[in-house]
């Protein structure tokens, strides 16, 4: 019974983090606009919105991968 719902399963949980990886790409596309570069800080919070849009995205794709 549990075998008939991975398929779809593992296809949704890759779609919402496809989703999850377009908004971190799209914070770390925003940011600029709201705080100075020069701000150590905003340089940390753009390092951490491109490594978790990367991360999101090569989960999504590891699990298409299993599919």
């Amino acid at each position: 019974m549990i075998k008939n719902y991975r398929r779809p399963f593992l296809k949704t949980v890759a779609a919402v983090m496809a989703d999850l990886s377009a908004i971190w790409f799209g914070l770390a596309f925003i940011t600029p606009n709201f705080s100075p570069l020069i701000n150590p800080d905003t340089i940390v919070i753009l390092t951490k919105d491109i490594t978790f849009g990367i991360l999101f995205l090569l989960a999504a794709t590891i699990i298409e991968k299993l599919l």
